[in-house]
């Protein structure tokens, strides 16, 4: 009797988790923990969700087959695939890895008010040439800072070494190979979400914690391009991530390049397009996390075979919300999916 109320407990923590999300005044959010889908709210199960910068682990993904393939040289100088990047000490690398100090392009182009992007159509150049016109951050490998003007870099690689649309390779290389079948690269100048999905919701001005909250859900992603376009589930972010560390993607060279880390802070770390982040029940979780307007995910997976996702249908603090401690629960539920047994 004591086993069963255990397992019965068990299984109503991430419930539990959700419902405390959205008491606190999150509209809706969905999850996937191994095998099983949950979702509270206003947010259907396993409906189709944008899921932000997860987009930057298939765009890596991608990379690295491009390496393995001897396209694409992971330690030569970015400058050879996109000459835009001047300095020729970034390597492939870096761009991956977000060391090499290119500054951020997105605020320089206004990504914080949803009213300013939500139906203008951006080219990559913009978005590079947004990026690069400000000073660089730090010297190429020096550090670690986060900056979507790298995964633009990336996606220019990939158009540059294949001619094809890095859209049309993630398809081929990455969501057909993982078999996803709800997850998609929203076509030029498409605002809708296919399929079944929630309403989304987000401030007017990201960087004004006071500006209205307003409906995101339709949306032009090509502000985002390939550092967060991306439309999938919950369940087939966690089956991405399960199947890239089984080795379904990458061959092993590849893979350990990818999970090869420099600090972030004391309880995560940044490989090629995928973060580690200590689990309270001893190692870590691979995967990435994920924002943009109306939306706020996180996916990942253990090298057992664990795996999990969740997305929120408004970005914390829409409503009023504590960001820090939204996102805290959002990293609770993946960690109570990949620790408890």
């Amino acid at each position: 009797m004591i086993a069963v109320a255990a397992l019965a407990a068990i299984s109503l923590l991430i419930p539990g988790q959700l419902d405390q999300i959205v008491k606190e005044g999150t509209p809706g959010v969905e999850a996937h923990a191994n095998g099983r889908d949950y979702a509270k709210g206003n947010a259907p199960v396993n409906g189709r969700v944008r899921v932000g910068s997860i987009t930057k682990s298939f765009v890596a993904v991608a990379t690295l087959q491009l390496v393995a393939e001897n396209k694409i040289e992971l330690d030569g100088p970015a400058s050879k695939y996109v000459p835009y990047v001047k300095d020729e000490r970034i390597t492939v690398r870096q761009i991956l890895q977000h060391t090499s100090g290119l500054p951020d392009y997105a605020l320089a182009i206004g990504v914080n008010k949803i009213g300013d992007i939500r139906n203008r159509h951006f080219e990559p150049h913009e978005l590079l040439d947004a990026g690069l016109k400000q000073p660089p951050r730090f010297q190429p490998g020096e550090k670690y800072e986060y900056s979507n003007t790298n995964y633009v870099v990336a996606g220019l690689m990939i158009q540059k070494v294949t001619g094809r649309p890095v859209a049309e390779e993630v398809q081929r290389r990455v969501i057909d190979r993982a078999d996803l079948k709800d997850t998609y690269w929203p076509k030029q100048g498409e605002q809708r979400i296919r399929g079944r999905h929630a309403r989304a919701y987000a401030q007017t001005d990201l960087l004004d914690p006071k500006s209205a909250t307003v409906d995101a859900t339709e949306l032009d992603t090509s502000a985002a391009w390939a550092a967060g376009a991306m439309v999938s589930t919950p369940a087939d972010v966690a089956k991405f991530y399960k199947t890239l560390l089984n080795g379904g993607l990458l061959q092993k060279p590849q893979l350990d390049d990818m999970r090869r880390t420099v600090p972030v802070d004391e309880k995560s770390a940044y490989g090629l397009g995928l973060e580690s982040t200590k689990l309270s029940c001893g190692g870590v979780s691979w995967g990435h996390g994920g924002t943009i307007h109306g939306w706020a995910s996180l996916g990942a997976a253990t090298d057992s075979g664990k795996s999990a996702a969740i997305t929120l249908t408004a970005l914390p603090g829409a409503f009023g919300t504590d960001p820090a401690r939204t996102f805290q629960q959002v990293f609770d539920v993946i960690d109570t999916a990949l620790c408890k047994k």
